[in-house]
């Protein structure tokens, strides 16, 4: 199953049983990232994935005075 999500513009999420009660969620943006997560709770995989999408989608601050 595909899903994406309205405060994570740009990133769509696959979500498969990859296994009997083992989960496989792989989050790709429009710049060509991807992150990965897989366990047995989808619900906890799915929200690992978003979080590191939104980790790897954070502005980083390279000008620090």
């Amino acid at each position: 199953m595909r899903k994406a999500y309205a405060d994570l513009p740009g990133w769509t999420f696959d979500m498969d049983e990859v296994s009997a009660n083992v989960y496989e969620v792989v989050g790709r943006d429009d710049m060509g990232n991807s992150v990965f997560v897989k366990g047995v709770d989808l619900d906890v995989v799915v929200a690992e994935c978003i979080a590191k999408a939104r980790q790897l989608s954070a502005p980083t601050n390279s000008t620090k005075n």
